[in-house]
């Protein structure tokens, strides 16, 4: 759809009902106004702080607007009579001029009471009329779609394409208030891709996978962990003192046999790949192919591979399906102390909608089904309905079905639910070879749903 349908819509002054999430306000603004526009943020007590974030973001990102105008409506959001007093003094002073409300966000209460006040004029105590020149809109979180009401016709939609709007991750979290550590930016570019993908090719077997995981845990694990605190690895300069760490042995024990890891033909292939030759590992020699701390080596073999080797499948994925923002590892202060409030491992813009991927090695149902919570929970603060969210992790296909038909389920509004929900997807093992292909295949899930 040309962007010139919403130029038959687009108002000199709109009125924007301030919701819990500010994101549909953002992109309303930008669809909706007119160059030289004047955006207008109606809020409540409890959205004062949103309102006035909005504001400075509005201000500052220098698309033409005049200055946003914020409207306080305290705690009458329900009342209707407070509501008019405070919107029609300044929709009577903006004679001539096109207006708009679009009533995304806010209460129910709030939109209808707004909605009346702009919709009526009032000629004395008792005459009202239709007021000309205005326009209501909706931007319909599960259809991805502006919709503009009109009183005596059907509703105009007009779908939100994702490269009408593209808005970049930090803008998402700055609309929010959230930022990053600010020694932990996010990671825009994969680190180590190759190897990545090496580790991801033996990951597709369960034997490998337990070797893997078992070296991490009883040989990395044992001899850089924290002994007090065994959450953390030891502090770098730690790390760098301590001279097995140039060593660690390439041989564990499982199911009462001995296992040398460079013998098998998958692992010793990704072990190559990160420098590594002989029959003891080096994590000083694996930080020259492009880490910068021990501690990140750590966290790259531990685990971390996975959401390096997830971001780079997403920026595989074609350009024709508008991708704009991708990157990993999400930081996120807590705003009252320096200590981290949540965690992101790989999200993605397509738009203004949000994509948002947990990555786990582990198997383990509970322990699955948790990431995904977690992420979705978050990314529906961040990016509203209109949020997607995926886990990718290292369950067989069965584990898979499994545990995706359980979270659907909880999900679905109704037990007796017969389309399937998009929302969330579960990659396994046997994704990870053709995972951009996967991803790729739920976007355009997604956009089937919106139709």
């Amino acid at each position: 759809m040309s962007t010139s349908e919403f130029d038959n819509y687009k108002v000199d002054h709109l009125f924007l009902l301030i919701g819990e999430n500010p994101l549909p306000n953002y992109v309303a603004a930008n669809l909706l106004l007119n160059k030289g526009g004047t955006p207008y943020l109606v809020y409540s007590t409890s959205t004062k702080i949103s309102a006035e974030r909005l504001k400075r973001i509005l201000d500052s990102d220098l698309k033409g607007f005049k200055h946003a105008q914020l409207v306080p409506i305290g705690e009458y959001e329900s009342d209707a009579y407070h509501i008019r007093e405070i919107i029609r003094p300044i929709i009577t002073s903006l004679k001539n001029q096109i207006i708009g409300l679009n009533y995304t966000g806010g209460t129910k209460a709030m939109s209808v009471h707004s909605y009346r006040t702009l919709f009526y004029e009032e000629l004395n105590s008792k005459t009202h009329i239709q007021r000309e020149g205005i326009f209501f809109s909706y931007l319909d979180p599960r259809r991805l779609e502006m919709c503009i009401d009109r009183e005596y016709n059907e509703r105009v939609h007009i779908p939100v394409t994702a490269k009408q709007l593209p808005v970049e991750l930090g803008k998402v979290f700055q609309i929010h208030g959230w930022v990053w550590q600010e020694k932990s930016p996010p990671i825009y570019a994969p680190q180590l891709p190759d190897a990545a993908t090496a580790f991801a090719n033996f990951h597709n077997n369960e034997k490998l996978i337990k070797i893997w995981r078992t070296w991490c845990n009883e040989v990395l694990r044992k001899h850089a962990k924290n002994p007090n605190n065994k959450i953390y690895w030891l502090s770098e300069n730690q790390l760098k003192q301590k001279e097995e760490l140039s060593k660690l042995p390439l041989q564990i024990q499982l199911d009462n046999k001995v296992i040398e890891l460079n013998k098998n033909e998958a692992i010793n292939e990704a072990l190559n790949s990160l420098g590594i030759t002989g029959d003891s590992l080096s994590l000083s020699a694996i930080q020259k192919q492009g880490l910068k701390s021990l501690e990140k080596v750590c966290d790259w073999l531990d685990g971390e591979w996975l959401e390096h080797y997830v971001l780079q499948q997403v920026l595989n994925i074609p350009k024709n399906l508008y991708i704009n923002d991708a990157a990993t590892s999400f930081w996120i202060k807590n705003p009252n102390n320096n200590t981290t409030k949540f965690q992101f491992d790989v999200a993605f813009m397509r738009g203004y909608q949000l994509f948002a991927i947990s990555c786990t090695t582990i198997e383990r149902k509970s322990d699955c089904k948790s990431k995904l919570f977690e992420a979705y929970i978050r990314a529906q603060q961040l990016g509203g309905i209109e949020a997607r969210v995926a886990l990718v992790c290292c369950a067989n296909s069965d584990g898979v079905n499994a545990l995706e038909t359980e979270i659907i389920n909880v999900l679905n509004p109704t037990p007796d639910e017969i389309n399937k929900n998009y929302k969330l997807a579960v990659f396994g093992r046997e994704d990870l070879a053709e995972l951009s292909t996967r991803i790729g295949q739920w976007i355009r899930n997604n956009e089937v749903k919106q139709k």
